[in-house]
């Protein structure tokens, strides 16, 4: 007891001391050794998503603002949603583990809707039309959140509003002067500046994938300024001039020194001397073996005699096969690269803007109808089903890859189709192609028709031509001189 009472008395003295330096003026408390220091609420990655949030997007945001064409158009709260819900995605990953694609897409819901009011943005007739599709371009940064290496994605998709931003520059430099050239040139200084830094950022933090916290909680449970830790909160600090509570010392349990001698010697020796639970004294000192019985031959006889126990067969399991969820993207139509990009369309969809010099290519169409006006390059289906094509003129070529039951209809001109691996096509001409038909290229297709116009157009229903899908091929000749003969067999036989 004396040397717990000296300890006491020592802990007393330190804690008297510190109080009265505290009450001098001697700063802060120090740490407590032994006690780990508070952890930051948020990684890196998300403090220097909140700084570019403030810095970068917060001055193009102003930029857009100063501008009334685009804040007519709402350029301005459409970036402010869509770099917001950036924000939340990274702050979700600080603290929960990797969703699956279909609850990022619910999360991302409000980005998702801007796609359609973008494009009508991009389309509409005024002065901010290039500043509009410029933030167009911008939106599709949003992919990096999906795409298996943004590192990658990110280096190609921030330069896409460069030829816009030049637009708006050369523009603003013929017809502007004054606050709205200074604006214009802050709308491009700005929208670039954003553009640079979110590379940057994606690159430094999420070059290979979005960093999710394996150990974190759910997302659907996911509140703003929720923890992965899980614990409870720390203590509120203590006001200032006093110092923290003391930290309980728990007292260790004593420990019998009797149980601790003796070791393997002692357990045989309790065993040998008998156990007081035993009937009574009378037992004559009874061991650990007291009133077993004692196994007789007869009844070893017997039990040889058993029939021996059915081992039962263990059931085999059968392990299930998991489908792997096919992932859905969400629609997108845009022009890069000399090439308009109709991806992943399920509605009806009018591709503007066409030039004799641009392609179309349009991935993965769902039982929509899209229509290309206008003469265009070429025209390229690849991977759609049950989607319908109608175009006016195309110059070089039109081709199907991997179509399924889709239909295609030239108003004007076409002079080659090409059709590869594909079923169910229905390739259409009107009274003007059908004057100079175009050659067409199959292989590896089935269920595949040409209709024509009849003698009258005006009254004669169309023809339907089924394109052959089997060959016979005859070998003639002798001598290591033969010769091939192939006719074709259409549906008919």
């Amino acid at each position: 007891m004396a040397t717990v009472a000296a300890r006491l008395e020592a802990v007393v003295q330190r804690l008297e001391k510190l109080a009265d330096s505290l009450a001098a003026g001697g700063g802060a408390v120090p740490a407590v050794p032994g006690v780990p220091a508070a952890p930051t609420d948020k990684p890196k990655f998300v403090e220097d998503y909140q700084e570019f949030l403030e810095t970068e997007v917060a001055a193009f945001l102003a930029a857009a603002k100063a501008i009334p064409g685009c804040v007519e158009l709402e350029i301005d709260s459409m970036a402010s949603i869509l770099y917001s819900s950036i924000g939340k995605v990274m702050n979700m990953a600080a603290d929960c583990k990797k969703p699956e694609q279909k609850a990022l897409m619910e999360i991302l819901a409000p980005v998702t809707s801007l796609f359609p009011k973008a494009e009508k943005a991009a389309f509409k007739k005024g002065d901010c039309r290039n500043h509009a599709t410029a933030f167009k371009e911008m939106l599709s940064m949003i992919n990096f959140l999906f795409v298996p290496k943004p590192r990658g994605f990110a280096e190609e998709a921030y330069t896409q509003p460069d030829m816009y931003l030049n637009k708006i520059r050369t523009l603003a430099k013929k017809k502007l002067s004054g606050d709205a050239k200074t604006q214009a040139d802050a709308f491009c200084d700005t929208a670039k500046a954003v553009g640079i830094s979110l590379k940057d950022y994606i690159k430094k933090y999420h070059a290979a994938g979005v960093t999710w916290n394996m150990s974190g909680i759910d997302v659907k449970e996911w509140t703003p300024g929720a923890s992965a830790g899980g614990g409870p909160p720390p203590p509120p600090a203590p006001p200032a001039g006093m110092l923290p509570p003391p930290p309980v010392i728990e007292a260790a349990p004593a420990v019998s020194t009797a149980s601790s001698g003796g070791g393997m010697s002692a357990v045989f020796a309790q065993i040998n001397k008998g156990s007081k639970q035993c009937e009574s004294a009378a037992a004559g000192g009874a061991t650990a073996a007291f009133k077993l019985k004692r196994v007789t031959k007869e009844m070893k006889k017997a039990m040889k005699k058993l029939p021996p126990k059915k081992v039962s067969e263990k059931k085999k399991t059968v392990k299930k096969k998991t489908v792997a969820k096919k992932v859905v993207k969400p629609p997108s139509l845009e022009y890069r690269q000399g090439t308009w990009r109709v991806y992943n369309q399920v509605d009806n969809v009018e591709v503007k803007g066409v030039e004799v010099k641009h392609n179309v290519y349009i991935y993965n169409a769902q039982k929509n109808v899209i229509t290309v006006p206008g003469k265009v390059k070429s025209i390229t289906m690849d991977g759609c089903k049950r989607a319908t094509v109608i175009f006016d003129s195309v110059i070089s070529v039109f081709e199907l890859v991997g179509c399924d039951a889709c239909k295609v209809f030239c108003r004007e001109a076409v002079p080659s189709v090409t059709i590869d691996k594909s079923k169910g096509t229905q390739l259409n001409l009107s009274a003007e192609p059908a004057k100079n038909p175009p050659d067409i290229v199959t292989s590896n297709i089935s269920e595949t028709n040409v209709i024509l116009p009849g003698t009258n157009p005006d009254k004669d229903d169309p023809i339907e031509i089924a394109l052959p899908e089997q060959y016979i091929t005859k070998i003639s000749g002798t001598n290591g001189k033969w010769d091939t003969d192939t006719t074709m067999v259409t549906h008919g036989g």
